[in-house]
């Protein structure tokens, strides 16, 4: 096995975000444990990663699967980069990577011309987008 894939097991059995090779990201974890549960996911966003670009901020979000969901194991990664419009209350995501507990990477793909959709900040995605605006855990 890769050395990135013994790290990504062990992360996952950990229970803690996976790293990619060559970054330095640093892995805030934004919900407690009753919304992850009732969510079935952890939300983590990589603090390291947020900057001015594309629309407004961009930034990489991760989500470690608590149980199995859509054919996808316990523990699967899935990466997003996205771009967040703070005052204009637009948000899109231009890249995804699924990535399995062993580190195997199931799927990456980008897009061209990425759609940009209207912010609801009230729900879970609003709070984790307000999170990279103001930088307040939504607790």
């Amino acid at each position: 096995m890769r050395p990135i894939g013994r790290c990504l097991v062990l992360l996952g059995l950990l229970g803690a975000p996976a790293v990619a090779a060559g970054t330095a990201a640093q892995w805030q974890r934004l919900f407690v444990p009753q919304v992850e549960n009732l969510m079935g996911r952890r939300v983590y966003v990589d603090k390291a990663s947020i900057r001015t670009g594309m629309i407004g901020r961009q930034f990489r979000q991760m989500q470690v699967l608590l149980r199995p969901n859509a054919g996808y194991p316990t523990g699967t990664l899935l990466y997003t980069d996205r771009a967040v419009d703070c005052a204009g209350s637009r948000a899109l995501a231009y890249h995804w990577q699924i990535v399995r507990p062993d580190g195997a990477v199931l799927r990456d793909w980008s897009e061209a011309g990425p759609a940009v959709s209207a912010v609801q900040w009230a729900g879970e995605d609003g709070l984790v987008l307000r999170y990279v605006c103001t930088g307040r855990l939504p607790r």
